[in-house]
This record gives structure tokens, C-alpha cells and sequence, in this order.
């Protein structure tokens, strides 16, 4: 218990030279770098797979990949910058994985069946506080999601990186800093020319779904309003 204390007052470089000392024999550092950063990586994977099992399925992947990797990490750059290039690269992996499966559309029928709290899950607690979307409503916006992972897989991994931390977790530019370990000035650089490259993929592949999607939505509300 002791050791286990001391090691949440230590930082994340501190434990990554511990576990190099210590692993495999001792692995008390190593469960609180785990413990430390599971549930960010856990919502950054979840954000690109949106489902709850394959992300808890590539938290411990990544989490394996660092523990197999630790003796060679060589402290070039922090370990949350390499964490997170590991939890980016599992995520599009897993993305490039699912691309070469027979593809499975999702249809109204499908999307009838799905439950209130099966759609909380996948879209958050925001959706508490909205109506259900409609059957054709959420068969465009899966179809839509599937659309930004393909743009995802389209972007280097640098830039892919960068939108999910900025964009999809909502990270700050000053956290990104650290992350990344550069000015503030090169993230936002990076960040804008991320957003410019999906923008113009976007628009290749999925800008008529996303105008359709607007069209529905904006029928719903207004629906709602008379």
C-alpha cells in the first residue's frame, strides 16, 4: 500500500524509469501509469470506434503495447505524447481492420431495434437532453460516422492525432503542449492544417451525407415547432 501511494506522487517520467528498472519482476509503477491515464485513453479510442466493447478491447491492446515497449523507451519525448501516438495508431488499426470486413449497412429495420440507452451510450449523456432521433435520422448519422472514419484513415497519423486530441477529446491548446511537447504557436498550426485536410476529405466523401443529415434535422425541428 505504501509503495503503491508513493508511486501517485510520482510523475509519469519517474514511473516509466521505475518500470524499466522493476519490470516484469515488480509492477507496481506500471499499474499507476494504468491507472493514471485509462480513462483518457479509453474516450479517445472510443471516439474513433464509437463501441463500448472494442474500445475497452483497445485500451488494454494499448496499454500492452506500452508495457512491451517500455524497456525501449528512450525518454525523447514525454510519455503522454508516446501514450497517445500508441492510442491513435490502435484506434485507425482497428478502423483499417474493419474496412477489410464485409461491410454491413445499417438499415432502418436495425436502427428501429437499437435502444434508448444503447444510443445514450454510444452519443453521450448530450442526447439526455434531446429527442430520439428518428429511424432515418440514425441510420444517415451512422452511416455519417463511418464516413468521418474513413476520412481518419485518409489523414497521416500526425494529423490524425492531433484532431482527435483537439477536436474529438476536447483537449486545450495549452494541454496540448505538453502533450505534444511544442509551442503553442505549432500546435494551432498543426491543428489548422489537421481541420483543413479533413475538410477537403470531408467534402470528397462525405459532403452530400452530411448535407442530407442537416436536411432531416432541420425537418425534425421544424416538425417540433408547429
Amino acid at each position: 500500500m505504501h509503495s503503491t501511494m508513493t508511486n501517485f506522487s510520482l510523475s509519469d517520467e519517474e514511473l516509466v524509469k521505475r518500470c524499466q528498472k522493476e519490470l516484469p519482476h515488480t509492477t507496481a509503477a506500471f499499474e499507476t501509469l494504468v491507472s493514471r491515464h485509462t480513462q483518457r485513453v479509453y474516450r479517445l479510442v472510443y471516439q474513433v470506434v464509437h463501441n463500448k466493447e472494442e474500445a475497452e478491447d483497445l485500451t488494454q491492446e494499448v496499454f500492452l503495447r506500452v508495457y512491451r515497449g517500455l524497456r525501449g523507451f528512450d525518454h525523447q519525448a514525454a510519455f503522454t505524447t508516446w501514450l497517445y501516438r500508441i492510442a491513435t495508431n490502435c484506434a485507425l488499426d482497428a478502423l483499417e481492420k474493419a474496412q477489410r470486413r464485409p461491410r454491413q449497412l445499417i438499415s432502418l429495420e436495425r436502427a428501429r431495434s437499437r435502444s434508448r440507452s444503447q444510443e445514450q451510450e454510444e452519443d453521450g449523456l448530450a442526447r439526455l437532453a434531446s429527442p430520439m432521433p428518428q429511424p432515418d435520422e440514425l441510420a444517415l448519422r451512422n452511416e455519417l460516422r463511418e464516413c468521418i472514419n474513413r476520412v481518419l484513415r485518409r489523414l497521416d497519423r500526425g494529423q490524425a492525432q492531433v484532431l482527435l486530441l483537439r477536436d474529438f477529446e476536447d483537449t486545450s491548446y495549452d494541454e496540448m503542449t505538453r502533450i505534444l511537447e511544442i509551442g503553442l504557436s505549432s500546435v494551432k498550426m498543426r491543428v489548422h492544417r489537421a481541420r483543413l485536410a479533413f475538410q477537403q476529405y470531408f467534402g470528397e466523401l462525405c459532403g452530400k451525407m452530411s448535407q442530407v443529415l442537416a436536411q432531416v434535422q432541420r425537418k425534425r425541428t421544424e416538425g417540433e415547432r408547429s
